[in-house]
């Protein structure tokens, strides 16, 4: 059951494309048939996606007016209520059809910005999800359902392993697999490889492998089993062509707990002779030897604790990676995973910073040693780099990321908005959400890009998908909340604190308070006043809450020393927040350019002459806050 069926004329086929593409990228299932057209048989194929999709886009334009395939399509759907229009050059539709409300996207480039399409795409959003069946059907997709991934392009997504040990605790080894022939399987340049928030978001599920494809953008997966007693594995991989479900290669592996990066290798080797590309990775990307089976599997095990984010288990994952390197010094990745760690545990205790920095580099520095070509170093040094406010070192770090490696936190993405260049971080962002449109964190980081852009409204967009999406929307839920500051409707920003507050998303210890007494402005200024002091509050994210909430209130003073407090005196790691809609009033104050100044943005962006998007200089010693 696709979401969204496309009708169109052959010779609007670039057209249709850009529609394809643009809601594919919002995360909808999209049918368009590129071959049956024009005189072709209308086959069962076609039918059975017209008549299962939740809304049918009829593109119309003076050749597809007069075909009578579209017609036909348009006609059915209009039968099963679920025909949404657009018009895309100047034409006069078909008679029955002038009474239906047709989209005039006859000026629409592609754009996503553009205000007719984000009307339309809200129209259409509102139908897919008001069409949406109560209860998910058993029945599978239509054999014909085409997959969004780009013509001739090489897709693949690797599917959680299935645990078949004894032990249901040995999840975290068969999760542990699965990344790693991720990330085996990324740096093969010509294939693409779906992120690994999105393919663990069929964990434990028995979905079509055509509406896997589907979702994911692509045409081929990768799935198995591991079973674990001691020392000993039996790893059996398969990898299945998604569009007719044929298995291209499946193969069983008996091996000692030793040999588990080998299995890996062969497993990835496989895959690309399958394919038919170059792996040209393996081994060689890893310190000579490996690791003993015993820190291997500490690894995992630390790997896995530092996936679930929480602050207790990122403190408790740098402890097993401790262990683990106990174990097996020479063991290059688990030196990396312990410096990302680290970096993590900075975001929720920046107090320990000045005592595990130390740690931090020299764990970056034996990794380095072990495995030059190991890219997870870059991204440690990348943390490293924003934890010193070192804007160069961030730079050389973006630059040498190869951008296939998986970015955990896109602190690319955030290098490039803190820098001012936010244009750049939407559009890396864009690409991170194809490979990975399943994940609230890459959903997220879009999000601050296109508000750091001045899009707010696609931003409010991307926020409503993410609400669908797997994992934790408190941080999600509070820039929505902020994104209501800059504007009028008081009544809105009030229900949708409460809704936040009420669903538990809230993490600052005045919001209750805050809320009780939101309608009258001298007993709220008090409340973030309070906080101000609150020992509690004092750090980077905090205190932007507090300048956030100031400047809405009034008080610009109150705002300006928490952004002094948060950023620069505690190098709060969120000073991405700086160019948030909610301080565009604030960038005007000549204090703004104090805080730029203290957190080293505008030493680095008069030696490198790149100053971005929002800021130019004047003269030999000054600049101004353009946007």
């Amino acid at each position: 059951m696709p979401d969204i069926f496309l009708s169109y004329n052959r010779e609007d086929q670039p057209t249709a494309r850009r529609f394809a593409e643009a809601f594919a990228a919002q995360g909808f299932e999209v049918w368009w048939d590129t071959t049956l057209r024009a005189g072709e048989a209308y086959d069962e194929v076609t039918e059975t996606a017209l008549r299962t999709a939740k809304a049918v886009v009829v593109l119309w334009s003076p050749r597809s007016v007069v075909s009578r395939w579209v017609r036909a399509e348009a006609t059915l759907a209009d039968r099963n209520k679920t025909l949404l229009p657009a018009m895309i050059e100047p034409c006069e539709r078909p008679i029955m059809f002038e009474l239906t409300q047709t989209a005039d996207l006859t000026g629409w480039n592609g754009s996503v910005s553009d205000k007719a399409w984000l009307t339309f795409l809200s129209d259409v959003r509102r139908f897919v999800k008001a069409k949406a069946p109560t209860a998910p059907s058993a029945r599978p997709p239509p054999a014909g359902a085409s997959i969004p991934a780009q013509s001739g392009e090489l897709s693949i997504a690797v599917l959680p392993f299935v645990n078949m040990s004894a032990d249901p605790e040995q999840e975290y080894f068969s999760d542990g697999l699965s990344e790693e022939l991720i990330n085996q399987l990324v740096k093969i340049k010509s294939l693409r490889v779906a992120g690994r928030t999105s393919c663990f978001a069929f964990k434990g599920k028995t979905d079509d492998l055509r509406l896997i494809g589907g979702k994911l953008g692509v045409n081929h997966v990768l799935e198995g089993s591991v079973r674990k007693a001691g020392q000993r594995l039996r790893i059996t991989a398969q990898l299945i062509k998604c569009r007719d479900g044929f298995h291209l290669w499946s193969e069983t592996y008996d091996r000692q707990l030793d040999d588990v990066f080998a299995i890996q290798d062969d497993v990835a080797r496989e895959v690309a002779r399958e394919l038919g590309v170059t792996l040209g990775v393996g081994a060689a990307a890893r310190a000579p030897g490996g690791p003993s089976g015993e820190a291997y599997d500490l690894y995992l095990r630390a790997r896995a604790l530092h996936a679930n984010m929480a602050p207790a288990d990122v403190g408790r994952s740098i402890e097993v990676y401790r262990r683990a390197l106990a174990l097996d010094p020479n063991f290059a990745q688990a030196w990396a995973g312990l410096s990302a760690a680290i970096a993590h545990s900075f975001i929720y205790r920046p107090d320990m910073i000045p005592t595990l920095r130390k740690e931090m580099e020299a764990a970056i520095l034996r990794a380095a040693e072990l495995a030059p070509g190991l890219q997870e170093i870059n991204v440690g040094r990348a943390y490293l780099a924003w934890a010193n406010y070192d804007w160069a070192g961030a730079e050389a770090c973006l630059a040498a990321w190869d951008g296939r490696t998986p970015d955990p936190l896109g602190i690319f993405s955030y290098f490039l908005t803190i820098l001012g260049r936010s244009g750049e971080a939407v559009n890396l962002q864009l690409a991170a959400r194809r490979t990975d449109p399943l994940s609230q964190g890459v959903s997220f980081g879009l999000q601050l890009a296109l508000d750091a852009d001045g899009r707010s409204e696609e931003a409010e967009a991307e926020y409503q998908r993410c609400l669908d999406l797997p994992g934790d929307h408190s941080v999600a839920g509070w820039r929505a909340v902020t994104r209501l500051m800059t504007g009028e409707d008081d009544a809105r920003l009030r229900r949708r604190f409460e809704t936040y507050v009420a669903d538990g998303l809230s993490w600052t210890p005045f919001d209750h308070r805050l809320l009780g007494v939101l309608d009258d402005r001298k007993a709220a200024l008090a409340v973030v006043r309070e906080a101000f002091d609150d020992p509690y509050c004092q750090d980077g994210p905090r205190m932007g809450a507090i300048a956030s909430w100031a400047e809405h209130l009034g008080d610009r003073d109150l705002a300006f020393r928490a952004l002094q407090r948060g950023f620069v005196e505690l190098h709060g790691l969120t000073l991405i927040e700086i160019w948030h809609p909610v301080f565009a009033r604030l960038r005007k104050d000549p204090r703004f350019k104090d805080i730029l100044r203290g957190v080293g943005l505008v030493d680095h962006w008069r030696a490198t002459g790149k100053w971005g998007d929002h800021a130019r200089p004047v003269g030999d010693d000054d600049f101004e806050i353009i946007r």
